[in-house]
């Protein structure tokens, strides 16, 4: 069986994340899977990433570090102390529950885009690597000087239209 299996990595790359009354969090502008500039480089005021990594109740984190990669860089580094993870398997507030998580939020201010990139989450554990979601980073100008070629190269195939039937 696959190690970490059972676990997974779950990320959501948005604007902002605050806080508000009655312990909720607002996540502003969520970003589905890529992220789109004008031009680069630039900067985006932040970047937050709302990250979470969830256990079976029976087989709870040992170790735990979240790392935050643009291309082959590391971002962030965040390393969970034990005591913490300890705190989190010991916690029995929900008796129903099958899971346990342990959520994070990071943000990057400012967050600077020089050129096409992958923006990828990794969690490392006891049992080897976890891999998160990924938010690809797109320059607009970038793409626009490749579109002409694409439409030259690309046919356009229409559908014929059939007759109106009459009864």
């Amino acid at each position: 069986m696959k190690k970490n299996a059972d676990r997974y990595l779950a990320v959501t790359f948005c604007d902002d994340i605050r806080h508000e009354v009655g312990n909720k969090m607002s996540l502003i502008g969520c970003y589905q899977g890529e992220l789109m500039v004008e031009t680069a480089p630039t900067a985006l005021p932040k970047l937050c990433a709302l990250i979470a990594a969830t256990t079976p109740k029976d087989k709870p984190f040992k170790t735990l570090t979240i790392r935050v990669m643009k291309d082959d860089a590391e971002l962030a580094r965040l390393e969970i102390p034990e005591a913490d993870l300890t705190e989190v398997a010991q916690n029995n507030i929900d008796a129903t529950a099958t899971r346990k998580s342990i959520s994070t939020a990071l943000m990057f201010a400012p967050f600077v885009i020089d050129k096409p990139s992958v923006l990828r989450v990794l969690a490392m554990t006891e049992e080897g690597e976890m891999i998160g979601p990924r938010l690809l980073i797109k320059v607009q100008s970038m793409l626009s000087t490749l579109e002409p070629a694409k439409l030259q190269k690309r046919k356009v195939v229409r559908a014929k239209k059939r007759p109106a039937e009459r009864t």
